[in-house]
């Protein structure tokens, strides 16, 4: 092994290992492969790519964001964009230009799903341990969603089924706790994705039109569980005090399956709850959403009505729940992914009663992803065709935020949650065109179920920022061009 070869693999095992738990080891691991470029070419010791498309495609991608900077207006952010993008360059000239061993992809993907493993154990101890709720302290949960997905595919893949048995359950711990719906969704493709592969060849077909029907019944049954029930009971007239309920029987808006709307008695509420806290009911909770909002949906998750004997009857425990911002008394007694099915049955109804947008990550997605095209429509022919430029993504946002008025209040201004949109917008069409070639050159040159690894960077990048921060795309980068060079053909 000569020296280029040493210097690589030391470079993508580091970055393999530290991926899921430090940036600083990704950066390590990112220096040491572009040091073996550096090195080979010193020596003239470069060899020929063999996927010639995919290698130019992803240098020419990161040239055209580079270039992207001389019609940017924030020259310091475009430069610390192109920063976190450099994975798409240094990868594919270390693992496409610098001869490898032929254990080197094997030593490195081993070492990304043992290092994936022990991150996701040790996220699961600091979060039930150390700092109680925080079960993704080294990367984003939604980064780590996608790694766990990859890393128990490949698993399923070699077939070993008692390690896969013990991934599995630490992966599904790990997405239930950070109650991260795109780890938990990637996990279902990946056992659908894997059913099919390892599937006999005379009942593919079979097995694939089964575990296809089996995802789009259970997705069904899913969302069915969610929609909101059309209320049909009696509504008594007034409370226990002699005072009138105010009733929105055709509301969507639930807790715990009971309707927020009916059974009002906001000037019962109000003067009762002011003698029971300090924390007037006019005012924001801890959370920084009204206070009397958050009592209502309180209240509602109990099944009861809103009026002053209620709000009497509130335990101390209750009160103080209300004032930290708990909307529903399932806060304290469930964790996990339960309470992000809340929350979005919550963000359902809401969205379908026309409420604030504000602080609901569904609804959040469509306001940011109308602003994306906003932006696009309005720069015209050039922005369509070159972008905004390499680093005015976020500032064009908040232009648009607040051009087209949107409801969103200014700290839940986020980026677009699309990538291949936010691409687009500051690269565009011709730097969106790049990423697409990148994607189809990589599609093209992995073999039978290692696809999985595209399929997990492509579908990831229609819901999430996926190439916006470090861990993002390094692990795409490497998705996207290691399972190219596997020499074994899997059908």
């Amino acid at each position: 092994m000569g020296l280029p070869s040493k210097i690589q693999l030391a470079g993508l095992v580091i970055t393999t290992a530290a991926l899921p738990w430090s940036p600083f080891g990704t950066s390590l691991g990112m220096g040491l492969l572009a040091l073996s470029w550096i090195v080979a070419v010193a020596i003239k010791a470069t060899i020929k790519p063999e996927s010639k498309l995919l290698a130019i495609a992803l240098i020419a991608c990161f040239a055209w964001y580079s270039l992207g900077l001389l019609w940017s207006e924030n020259i310091v952010e475009g430069l610390a964009a192109v920063k976190i993008k450099l994975p798409l360059l240094i990868v594919p000239l270390s693992l496409f230009y610098v001869k490898r061993d032929p254990l080197t992809l094997k030593i490195a993907v081993k070492t990304l799903i043992i290092s994936t493993l022990f991150a996701a154990i040790a996220g699961l101890i600091y979060g039930g341990f150390i700092e109680p709720g925080n079960y993704s302290p080294y990367i984003s949960h939604i980064r780590m969603g996608l790694l766990l997905a990859l890393c128990l595919g490949l698993a399923v893949l070699e077939k070993k089924w008692t390690f896969t048995a013990v991934f599995g359950v630490v992966a599904l711990l790990s997405v239930w706790h950070t109650q991260s719906l795109t780890g938990v969704c990637m996990i279902a493709f990946t056992l659908f994705y894997t059913s099919v592969a390892l599937s006999w060849a005379m009942y593919r077909v079979q097995t694939t039109v089964t575990a296809l029907l089996t995802c789009i019944i259970t997705g069904g049954i899913i969302l069915f569980s969610m929609m909101p029930n059309t209320y049909s009971g009696e509504l008594e007239t007034h409370t226990p005090w002699g005072n009138e309920y105010t009733h929105y029987p055709e509301r969507h808006l639930e807790e715990n399956g009971h309707k927020v709307y009916i059974n009002l008695a906001i000037d019962e509420m109000r003067p009762e709850w002011n003698k029971v806290s300090l924390v007037p009911f006019d005012s924001l909770d801890a959370n920084g959403f009204p206070l009397k909002s958050t009592l209502t949906r309180y209240l509602t998750s109990q099944g009861k009505p809103k009026n002053g004997a209620q709000i009497a009857s509130l335990s101390h425990k209750d009160i103080s729940n209300i004032e930290s911002g708990h909307t529903s008394v399932r806060i304290s007694t469930h964790s996990g992914l339960s309470l992000r099915i809340d929350e979005l049955k919550f963000e359902l109804g809401n969205y379908l009663d026309g409420g604030n947008p504000n602080g609901n990550s569904v609804t959040m997605r469509l306001e940011s992803f109308k602003a994306g095209t906003y932006v696009l429509k309005k720069g015209g022919l050039i922005t369509l065709l070159f972008g905004k430029g390499t680093g005015d993504l976020t500032s064009s946002l908040n232009r648009a935020y607040v051009e087209t008025e949107s409801r969103l209040h200014e700290k839940f201004w986020k980026r677009t949650h699309n990538q291949y949109l936010a691409w687009w917008i500051e690269c565009g069409l011709i730097g969106l065109t790049l990423w697409l070639v990148v994607l189809l050159a990589s599609w093209n040159s992995i073999e039978g179920s290692l696809k999985l690894a595209w399929w997990i960077v492509a579908i990831s990048c229609l819901a999430e920022d996926t190439l916006e921060t470090q861990a993002g795309v390094t692990f795409a980068a490497l998705a996207i061009t290691i399972f190219t060079l596997v020499p074994t053909k899997r059908n």
